[in-house]
């Protein structure tokens, strides 16, 4: 393996490209598939790989080095594209012990994922073309057409009608559209930059204070914790100590903030359900759910069904948008077109009535 280690540092700006790994979900799912049947995870690793990256050199020697340091699967895992709300996730079951049922559910979540983001692409990749060529004919109509039509205006009349100015107008929308578009999306950028910069406590608040944003932010959390502290109560640990685990972990601080949050709380003697409730940050109903795990003795368990449960209604909600995010491009496209139109039918019924 020595040899592997010395190819490893030839490659210190490999391209990205070479770095990716093909079809993640699908991998993760034969990982799991391998550990149910047995195998070591250094040799589902090692068996999958030729499958699944393109410089099987540079990743073997990555792993390698990983195994040779005593690093555990988390630690191998953080090397793949694994966004970090799994790896927490991946972690507790690593210290539970069903690492390969866990792999399984993350790898159904990702391909959801995958398979949204491809149908976003394929939705909105003909509206964009359209947008494309609509713009296209706007320019040249602006460019060659309407000035013919406003110098033959001129030469018939001493002024230029307000038909023709109404007609400069409709052909200057795509730029209305594009300055409205890229100020949103500039916008957009310097609140996630400023957002970004600010403490956990202010991101939270700020996120919580926006119409729209703030039920998919609770969502979101509410589903983070609930996975992640059922899946440590399942396992036998006390809810201390699960709250502990989380706020002392380093892939997601968003959770290890909330996590220390509801400790507080739970340290001066309050139930989870009430440390919920008093927070407010999760969704409805969710403090309801607490309540009936704890009078159960179920908690765990409940919580993993409701998050379950709220997963559900994400993917619907998700699906839902994408849903309708074409028919608003199909929308936008028609009231250029009728822009279009109308910005040649008004110099032209100008043109008759002077002739």
């Amino acid at each position: 393996m020595q040899p592997l280690l010395l190819k490893l540092k030839e490659y210190p700006y490999l391209p990205s490209k070479k770095k990716k790994v093909k079809q993640l979900p699908a991998f993760l799912n034969r990982l799991s598939t391998l550990l149910n049947e047995g195998y070591t995870f250094a040799d589902s690793i090692d068996m999958l790989l030729p499958y699944h990256v393109e410089n099987l050199v540079y990743w073997r020697a990555i792993i390698y080095e990983k195994l040779k340091n005593g690093g555990k699967v988390i630690d191998i895992l953080k090397s793949f594209p694994i966004p970090n709300h799994y790896l927490i996730t991946l972690q507790i079951a690593e210290e539970s012990g069903n690492i390969a049922e866990v792999l399984k559910t993350v790898s159904k979540q990702l391909e959801f994922t995958y398979q949204m983001r491809k149908k976003v692409v394929k939705l909105l990749s003909y509206p964009i073309f359209l947008s494309v060529v609509l713009m296209m004919i706007f320019i040249a109509f602006r460019t060659y057409f309407l000035p013919s039509i406003t110098e033959i205006i001129r030469s018939r009349s001493k002024e230029v009608s307000g038909m023709v100015s109404i007609s400069n107008l409709f052909l200057h929308l795509p730029d209305i559209l594009f300055i409205i578009s890229s100020s949103c999306f500039i916008l957009f950028l310097i609140f996630f930059v400023h957002l970004k910069r600010k403490a956990i406590s202010e991101r939270i608040n700020i996120l919580l204070k926006l119409p729209v944003v703030n039920y998919f932010f609770k969502l979101q959390l509410t589903i983070r914790i609930s996975k992640t502290l059922g899946e440590l109560l399942v396992s036998g640990i006390s809810l201390q100590q699960a709250l502990d685990i989380l706020q002392n972990q380093q892939l997601n601080q968003t959770i290890a903030y909330v996590a220390r949050e509801l400790e507080r709380q739970v340290i001066y003697g309050e139930l989870l359900s009430n440390a919920v409730s008093i927070l407010a940050w999760f969704s409805p109903k969710f403090e309801e759910f607490i309540k009936h795990g704890e009078k159960s003795g179920y908690l765990g368990r409940e919580l993993l069904i409701y998050c379950d449960l709220l997963e559900e209604k994400l993917q619907t909600n998700i699906q839902f948008i994408i849903a309708i995010v074409q028919p608003c491009f199909f929308i936008l496209i028609a009231v250029c077109i009728i822009a279009a139109y109308l910005s040649i039918l008004l110099p032209m019924y100008e043109l008759i009535e002077l002739i």
